[in-house]
């Protein structure tokens, strides 16, 4: 009997070794001392709310990684609600963390799309015009605690009109149809309350030239981390985002700490040389420290991804080369970095990711599961709350 048990505890420990064996912890470098804006506004987690802002590719689309940021900090730190969501999202069935449904009547301009009318992005990235009879709801996940209720959904739009648009929602069991404010391209917030919903449904009435960003589901203070992924981007297009509407959005919301994660869609053979990706992401970095100059910025690298070679795949020969440059544009802008791919564990390592069980990186040795979206959120919290303990 005593045989079994320790061969039972000995399968536990060797599976558990195989699926978290990966990664390992990795210092946060560059200037730590920038991070100040955010760990002492963690210090106020109590009696505020703290906002942190996601931004990266398709590696975070649908909440991975972001997701598992949040919950750790809102276990540590107090806060409930998924925070930021886009009132028509592409990603809307990947998302574990709350259930996305909308009209299909809506009208959009993205970054990552077409904007012919040269309508005003907002800090997402995009811009929503609803037709006559659109309508987006948003529901709660039993996913985690955090996520399970809210008692407040504050909606993000600016109104261009002089008509008197309308909003007529329901939060929970409650309903309710509201004016909304002219105030031109400024951007402004309704917020409404409730106790206890667990979904939130939205549908503009005589609206059609408002423009809608999203909403925001929350809980009482505590921090709260909003999701802004741009698929098939190298983050060079966010100065696309008026620096008016940045500046709008963070006297809104107050932001204290900015993650900005890209870098797999610059990856190519054919570049020997990033220095031109290294201005373009300094401009971006040194552009949102005027929009947010109280606020901490923590540049995250690119990960390891895989190219094949004969039977095996290893790490992308141009990730060094781009990994220096997003060194460098942490170092020139003088903010704080931190190397994914050394804390996946380096070169060829996304190859135990993908083989692990479950697999922490998709078969095209690139996108996180949401195990791996997971297994990075804790490595990179760790490192944050190592220096906040410090």
């Amino acid at each position: 009997m005593f045989k079994k048990y320790v061969l039972f505890l000995l399968i536990i420990v060797c599976a558990f070794s195989y699926t978290f064996g990966q990664g390992r912890q990795v210092p946060i470098t560059g200037n730590t001392s920038q991070l100040k804006y955010f760990f002492d506004a963690l210090k106020e987690a109590k009696s505020k709310k703290i906002r942190v802002a996601h931004f990266g590719d398709s590696v975070i689309e649908g909440d991975v990684v972001t997701m598992e940021i949040r919950d750790i900090l809102q276990q540590k730190f107090g806060g409930n609600g998924a925070g930021f969501i886009s009132v028509n999202t592409e990603d809307a069935m990947m998302r574990k963390t709350t259930k996305v449904s909308f009209s299909k009547d809506w009208k959009e301009a993205s970054i990552f799309k077409r904007n012919p009318n040269k309508w005003q992005f907002g800090i997402n990235a995009a811009v929503f015009q609803p037709s006559a009879k659109s309508w987006a709801q948003f529901d709660a996940s039993t996913l985690s605690k955090t996520l399970k209720s809210f008692n407040t959904a504050r909606v993000f739009y600016t109104n261009n009109s002089d008509k008197d648009a309308q909003l007529k929602y329901s939060l929970g069991n409650s309903s309710q149809t509201v004016k909304m404010n002219i105030a031109g391209n400024k951007v402004q917030e309704y917020v409404a309350k409730g106790n206890g919903a667990n979904w939130f449904k939205i549908e503009p009435i005589n609206a059609e030239n408002t423009f809608f960003y999203g909403v925001s589901l929350e809980n009482g203070n505590g921090v709260y981390v909003d999701n802004f992924p741009i698929k098939g981007n190298s983050g060079v297009s966010l100065v696309d985002i008026p620096r008016s509407v940045l500046t709008d959005f963070n006297n809104l919301l107050n932001y204290k700490l900015i993650i900005i994660s890209f870098g797999l869609n610059v990856l190519s053979p054919e570049y020997k040389d990033y220095s031109w990706y290294e201005k373009k992401m300094e401009k971006v970095v040194n552009y949102f420290k005027e929009a947010f100059p109280k606020t901490s910025i923590l540049i995250v690298s690119v990960g390891d991804k895989g190219v094949k070679k004969g039977s095996k795949f290893v790490t992308d020969p141009s990730i060094k080369l781009l990994l220096q440059s997003q060194q460098n544009v942490a170092k020139n802008t003088n903010v704080a970095y931190w190397s994914l791919f050394d804390a996946m564990g380096g070169e060829n390592s996304v190859d135990t990711w993908v083989s692990a069980k479950p697999p922490l990186v998709s078969r095209d040795f690139a996108h996180f599961t949401y195990e791996g979206g997971d297994k990075v959120a804790h490595l990179l919290t760790q490192s944050l709350l190592n220096l906040y303990n410090k």
